[in-house]
């Protein structure tokens, strides 16, 4: 791809040359991240899917339209959110019931936020 973007460079003049361009310097500043066909070698996902469904149920959660969080905020909720996914919270918080703790989760599991 990268060498046909070149010969298509040669052919154009103006904004489709500079399009053109772009894309080509793009790929080629990108080709080690390409090789698709290598994955067993560097152990990197292909797909983007997961990493894009958990950035979005994050960001989902955290940020509604026109809120902005700290980068220190964020993560606090970031992790606050973990501990309870983890099931955790009372390593956080041991003085909450254990009982108190086991109906949330219980209503959690049911949809019942």
């Amino acid at each position: 791809m990268i060498e046909d973007l070149q010969n298509l460079r040669e052919q154009w003049e103006g904004t489709f040359k500079e399009t053109i361009e772009r894309e080509h310097d793009y790929f080629q500043s990108h080709e080690p991240r390409m090789r698709y066909q290598q994955p067993e070698e560097s152990l990197d996902p292909i797909g983007s899917g997961a990493i894009e469904s958990c950035c979005r149920q994050y960001q989902c959660r955290f940020k509604r339209t026109g809120q902005f969080w700290t980068k220190q905020g964020d993560e606090s909720l970031l992790i606050l959110a973990n501990t309870w996914k983890n099931k955790r919270w009372h390593t956080l918080f041991p003085h909450v019931s254990p009982n108190r703790l086991a109906l949330n989760y219980k209503l959690e599991n049911i949809g019942i936020n």
